[in-house]
């Protein structure tokens, strides 16, 4: 088993909250650190009017010193800047985000023109870019253009496998974050935590939850991750 060491740089939950509030996950998100992050998409987006639910379940969230990211899918880079935008600014002033999750990134988004709008109009309202290529093969631009970068998304079979490339030492840790489902115990919990600090990501979430819909519930071990996060994780030299 990995080691805990004392001061430790560490690693950052990440949660992608895909449930609707009211159930477990969202109770147990204020167990969650300050500085965590959390993802919030109330209908594939902020959907077509507010949700009081979701803006009462967010401002206790929010208020714990967590971080708030709208999800807001780009659709493979097909989707124009007005749709984007629109959504941005109803994450915002309906939910009060302070980050904009885009998820279904291209391998290069900042050649994109209507997601490059949408990432200056994220700038312009002074929330931070989250982007989500789901994998390790993207133009370093994005990771200049973004403050996290979601560079694996997967099941951990396939995690473990993964290359990532040389470019990333170029930045912090903070730039990358892992997601990462099907991982079945907490032995398997702990390997997952020391590949993903040994590739440098600074942000993760780990669940034993599996497809079609992974992030909809807190894996069986979440009282461990929380506790192995919280205390400071670093893998055994």
């Amino acid at each position: 088993m990995p080691r805990l060491i004392r001061g430790a740089s560490k690693l950052r939950l990440g949660v992608p909250a895909y449930e609707y509030p009211g159930g477990q996950l969202w109770r147990e998100l204020a167990a969650l650190p300050s500085g965590s992050l959390v993802i919030v998409d109330p209908a594939d987006g902020p959907g077509d009017s507010i949700d009081p639910t979701y803006v009462a379940a967010i401002s206790g969230v929010s208020s714990l010193g967590i971080g708030i990211f709208g999800y807001v899918t780009t659709d493979y880079g097909k989707r124009c800047a007005d749709e984007m935008i629109r959504e941005v600014a109803n994450h915002k002033r309906w939910y009060q985000a302070t980050g904009i999750f885009l998820d279904q990134t291209p391998r290069a988004s900042t050649t994109n023109k209507a997601i490059l709008e949408t990432c200056e109009y994220v700038r312009s309202t002074r929330m931070a870019i989250a982007m989500n290529p789901g994998q390790p093969d993207i133009d370093p631009e994005d990771a200049h253009v973004a403050d996290h970068v979601v560079n694996f998304e997967g099941s951990f079979a396939d995690y473990r496998h993964t290359r990532f490339p040389s470019w990333t030492t170029e930045f912090s840790p903070e730039k990358f974050w892992h997601l990462v489902y099907d991982v079945g115990d907490c032995c398997s919990l702990a390997a997952v935590l020391t590949r993903a600090t040994r590739h440098r990501a600074g942000i993760i979430f780990v669940t034993d939850s599996t497809m079609p819909n992974p992030w909809g519930r807190l894996p069986t071990y979440w009282k461990e991750e929380l506790r192995l996060l919280r205390r400071g994780f670093r893998p055994t030299i």
